[in-house]
């Protein structure tokens, strides 16, 4: 089941997490590869959503 909920941050770093571990832990390459690749979208993201939240006036 796909649920299209917006994530918060909090869940975003915690899948940042998990992924970091996964990578770590892994020994197969190509699925080093493809989880380095989500973890490296997860890690734009929260980058952007930062920069995006402290560049708005007060």
């Amino acid at each position: 089941m796909l649920d299209n909920t917006p994530l918060e941050l909090d869940e975003i770093i915690d899948q940042c997490r998990a992924l970091i571990y996964a990578v770590v832990e892994i020994d197969n390459p190509q699925a080093k590869e493809i989880l380095s690749f989500v973890l490296w979208e997860r890690l734009d993201f929260l980058y952007r959503t930062y920069h995006s939240d402290n560049t708005q006036p007060v």
